[in-house]
């Protein structure tokens, strides 16, 4: 309705104008071409006369000033989105808003004076802003927000946190935050555990690169796209010294993984800044810093110029939902100086539970006796409760479990709530944001009821909990969920080793369309279960016809050869189960072989990987 409604007021000059400026956008591209600037002034005539016809214009600043006049163009609100990150040239489209709201954090990634621009701003400033308030504070590092702060005055601080598990937020939470961000997600939001690891590889720094580093996290990421816990999940990569790291890293992960795997995954790797605003389920750090051998720790590396190194670790620790790695080639006992940021962060991930307690100080566990009647009633219902449920920076009295759901119970005693109505009111809109469900019990009705059980006094509970569909004595997390859980990083850097042996070995050259490979017995070898006679088709990596491949009865050899070679072979079968782990193929150039792994996308075979004795 609301769509009908505004294509109904837009008239037909208007959406002629809208397309036409559409055209002309498209025509400018990347805004390199000759006819730039010609097609730039019949875009903003264009505009003139579309703009009417949409009512919200979402785009970067620099498509503001050559979309839009500023003395002809007026919007009724601007809003400011970044603007930590962007300098003072951002100010220009404000002249274009009647109103301005400026969102931000000043311990975000700020401009930086690129270049060596701040003298001709410098010579320009006292030239014709010295009447302006603060007026040394135009140049190239001071941000929109700070320019905002400065007029404005006034801050509304927003403190909830949604994106990040409690562990991960909190390295943020005491680095810059001093302890008040509130997380709002429950570490048990996902299974991916632990969210913060910490994993140490013998590498070293070359010109701003780590070889090791980008391996180890190629081989990482390769690991996680085959685990079944990881499926769907995101990934980022961020380098914390420039953005040679993250493109050495880009460029091995484009050769190893599937473009579609690559896309799917939304698979990003840059530097802090990059990230801002951004975010992805799971996010790997590269320290990429090392130390040569010898006496003393590396410098010192705390906040930096204009707190930099601060705002990067604030940023790049924070992008991750569910997990963060950290990788890094130092030890932070002997070669980092305590307070050294990276340090820090480093013991952050490998112990969470010390900035952890700084969260949990606030929240000591205080059951009431009304809590505590609440909770025995229910309990010997058959209910399974849980009191002072911690959800990130809250906490629920109790929480009901069962059949997969959850309900959110508050005992509103007098005695012990009167001061905090007003609050407890607040965490439950907050709370029901994130989907909970609450029920309220007064302890007035409960204790004026005389009733067994303090029947009339809990209905409204036990009708409530009949609707929701739970069942007394349902146990429904099993217990082996916890410690299968805590294994998968484990799991990840044990595949991601296998996935380096297999990979570090020399592969041979091309497989032309000409040539087959072929699963033969081997009458050394007792067979354990057989393959029927089948033919499927086979495509070569450098030919786009395929090529039949004759499978015969054969059995499986459970160790695959160890000391062999292995040659890559693109495939597409339908069936992935025709070839195997340690099946014995012949290859017509090659000879005899074994399958040593095998990549499956989408259901069917993407890639063999054959050790052959010729080539041992």
């Amino acid at each position: 309705m609301s769509w009908a409604g505004l294509l109904g007021k837009v008239k037909s000059e208007e959406k002629q104008a809208l397309l036409g400026w559409s055209a002309f956008v498209k025509r400018i591209g990347a805004g390199t071409g000759k006819l730039v600037p010609m097609l730039e002034r019949q875009a903003q005539a264009e505009m003139e006369k579309a703009r009417g016809a949409v009512p919200v214009w979402i785009m970067p600043f620099s498509r503001v000033t050559k979309n839009f006049h500023p003395v002809r163009d007026k919007f009724d609100v601007i809003i400011v989105d970044e603007a930590s990150q962007e300098d003072v040239l951002g100010l220009v489209p404000l002249y274009m808003a009647k109103k301005v709201i400026v969102v931000g954090d000043d311990e975000q990634v700020t401009p930086l004076d690129v270049g060596g621009l701040q003298e001709p701003i410098q010579q320009l400033i006292n030239q014709w802003l010295v009447d302006l308030p603060s007026f040394n504070l135009f140049d190239l590092k001071t941000s929109v927000y700070d320019r905002a702060q400065i007029a404005f005055g006034s801050v509304i601080r927003l403190k909830e946190h949604f994106r990040c598990v409690p562990e991960i937020i909190q390295f943020s939470n005491s680095l810059c935050y001093n302890y008040t961000i509130k997380p709002l997600r429950e570490s048990a939001s996902t299974i991916v555990k632990p969210a913060l690891v910490a994993h140490r590889v013998q590498g070293f720094s070359d010109g701003k690169v780590n070889k090791t580093e980008a391996q180890e996290i190629v081989d990482l990421i390769s690991a996680c796209v085959e685990l079944p816990e990881y499926d769907g999940k995101s990934i980022g990569v961020i380098s914390m010294v420039g953005e040679k790291q993250s493109d050495l890293i880009s460029d091995m992960l484009r050769n190893r993984l599937p473009p579609a795997v690559y896309d799917q995954r939304r698979i990003l790797c840059g530097n802090p800044a990059q990230f801002q605003g951004d975010e992805r389920d799971i996010i790997f750090l590269s320290l990429v810093d090392t130390k040569d051998d010898g006496a003393g720790p590396l410098s010192l590396k705390q906040d930096g110029a204009d707190g930099m190194y601060k705002k990067r670790f604030n940023v790049a620790s924070s992008r991750a939902k569910d997990q963060l790695w950290v990788v890094y080639s130092l030890d932070a006992q002997t070669q980092l100086k305590p307070n050294d940021i990276r340090r820090r962060l480093i013991e952050h991930a490998i112990d969470p539970s010390s900035l952890m307690n700084q969260l949990n100080a606030g929240l000591v566990k205080t059951e009431s006796p009304f809590e505590a009647e609440v909770f025995k009633i229910l309990a010997g219902h058959g209910y399974r409760v849980t009191p002072q449920w911690q959800v990130g920076a809250y906490r629920i009295d109790m929480v009901a479990e069962g059949n997969g759901k959850r309900l959110a119970i508050e005992c509103d005693g007098e005695r012990w709530h009167y001061d905090k109505a007003e609050e407890d009111l607040a965490r439950q809109a907050l709370l029901e944001r994130l989907g909970w469900t609450f029920v309220r019990i007064r302890g007035s009705v409960f204790y004026r009821d005389k009733t067994h059980g303090r029947q009339v006094a809990l209905r409204p509970l036990m009708q409530r909990l009949k609707e929701i569909g739970f069942d007394p004595f349902n146990e429904t997390i099993s217990s082996d969920i916890s410690s299968k859980t805590q294994t998968i990083a484990d799991q990840v850097i044990q595949r991601a080793a296998e996935i380096r042996i297999r990979t570090s070995q020399p592969h041979v050259a091309l497989i032309s369309n000409a040539e087959e490979v072929q699963i033969v017995e081997e009458s050394a070898v007792a067979p354990i279960f057989s393959v029927p006679a089948q033919t499927k088709e086979i495509v070569t990596p450098h030919a786009q016809t395929a090529t039949s491949v004759e499978l015969v009865q054969t059995p499986l050899f459970v160790a695959p050869a160890t000391d062999t070679q292995p040659v890559t072979i693109s495939a597409t079968m339908s069936r992935p189960d025709v070839f195997y782990e340690g099946a014995r193929v012949r290859h017509e150039k090659f000879g005899l072989g074994t399958v040593i792994a095998i990549k499956q996308y989408g259901g069917s075979i993407s890639e063999l990987d054959i050790g052959f004795d010729a080539l041992s």
